[in-house]
């Protein structure tokens, strides 16, 4: 199969076909259930199938369509683990060894996802000169279970707990710390993540 990298290339992220094609098999091997979906509308009653549209999903999706989000979400995960840097490429972006960088992995103040391939450290961690600031003390106060895309979602969504200083509007956690500011708060805010708080 020949996969088009040209997306990717335009964020600055050099991926070889080949090893798109790879991370897009280990995605769907993590997050495409082994037996076939069943049609949600044909199992839920009317009442359920207008809360779901209410919220924004739509049960009448064709289990063989981009619609499916199972393969959305398999999509997404995909896309997650191309961008992402191998462990030479963070070390080199930080500035160190690589064996420093496996060691942040073990230790939780660096985020990374372990595949067939390797690890795979997503970019959201990263800006232009280092790590986020900050960021290496909220990763490990994170639930170690949480599924990577739950992670990246926990980060990059507006959080209700956390304002931005001019308009008080909800900013995301990463927002936070990419404008400098003290991580405390939303290291709290990562403890509570998958616990209903």
């Amino acid at each position: 199969m020949w996969l088009n990298t040209a997306a990717f290339e335009r964020i600055g992220i050099h991926v070889e076909s080949a090893e798109l094609e790879a991370l897009i098999e280990e995605a769907l091997i993590q997050i495409v259930p082994a037996r076939r979906v069943a049609q949600p509308s044909r199992e839920l009653t009317p009442e359920e199938s207008a809360a779901l549209l209410r919220g924004g999903v739509n049960p009448d999706w064709r289990r063989d369509s981009a619609e499916n989000p199972i393969v959305r979400t398999a999509a997404t995960y995909a896309a997650v683990l191309a961008s992402s840097l191998t462990v030479a490429q963070a070390a080199s972006l930080l500035g160190i060894d690589a064996s420093r960088v496996r060691h942040r992995l073990a230790e939780r103040t660096l985020y990374g996802i372990r595949e067939k391939s390797g690890w795979r450290i997503p970019a959201f961690q990263f800006s232009p000169s280092g790590l986020v600031p900050g960021i290496d003390q909220v990763i490990p106060r994170l639930p170690s279970t949480l599924h990577p895309l739950a992670v990246i979602g926990w980060f990059t969504r507006p959080n209700p707990d956390l304002h931005d200083d001019a308009d008080q509007m909800p900013i995301s956690p990463l927002d936070w710390l990419q404008t400098g500011r003290d991580p405390e708060p939303v290291a709290r805010l990562a403890r509570s993540v998958g616990q209903g708080g």
